[in-house]
């Protein structure tokens, strides 16, 4: 894959550890919707240190083709991120599988953001890595994230019970596949 990809709008964007203040910022001006729909996180994430480690060894994983994730920054507004997707448990070999996650600001929810940068980055995945399946969980009730994964070409495949721990516990989550039309 590569470390950066543009779209109409987007450039897409895997980040170092210089961007912490950046990606900082992003997680702080989402955390109310990220920390809703998420696990709980250690006590020190919101802080640059925290994120300038966990960048760090996000690049070092990219390097190693274990996991990807990218940040999107708006052709607008090109020192802001609006939104991030990641592929993660990238299984290889006769699997050729991973999971994705994303998320987007809520101020630029519902203008077509997310379909712009995960439709490319699926592409990507597809073709560069030769990805057989991906996966991606969401919780049964958000309509957007089930709306999304729809307009990509996700198909429902089941609930997945008691799969995630969340702040109430253990939730289910319904789990969305899309096979390599190549495949």
């Amino acid at each position: 894959m590569n470390f950066e990809y543009e779209t109409s709008r987007l450039k897409l964007t895997v980040l170092n550890e210089s961007y912490a203040d950046c990606v900082l910022r992003f997680y702080t001006d989402g955390r109310d919707v990220f920390d809703a729909i998420e696990p709980v996180k250690p006590a020190n994430y919101y802080t640059a240190e925290f994120q300038r480690a966990n960048l760090q060894n996000e690049f070092n994983a990219f390097i190693n083709g274990a996991y990807m994730r990218y940040f999107w920054f708006s052709k607008e507004k090109p020192g802001q991120i609006i939104g991030t997707a990641s592929f993660s448990n990238i299984l290889r070999s006769a699997y050729r599988s991973c999971h994705l996650g994303y998320k987007l600001l809520p101020e630029f929810h519902k203008l077509g953001y997310a379909l712009e940068a995960v439709s490319r980055l699926v592409t990507a995945i597809f073709e560069e890595e030769h990805m057989h399946r991906i996966e991606a969980y969401t919780l049964p009730d958000n309509i957007s994230s089930i709306s999304l994964l729809t307009r990509l070409g996700f198909e429902f495949e089941c609930t997945a019970r008691s799969v995630i721990m969340l702040k109430g516990g253990f939730t289910d989550h319904n789990r969305y596949v899309m096979i390599n039309p190549k495949d």
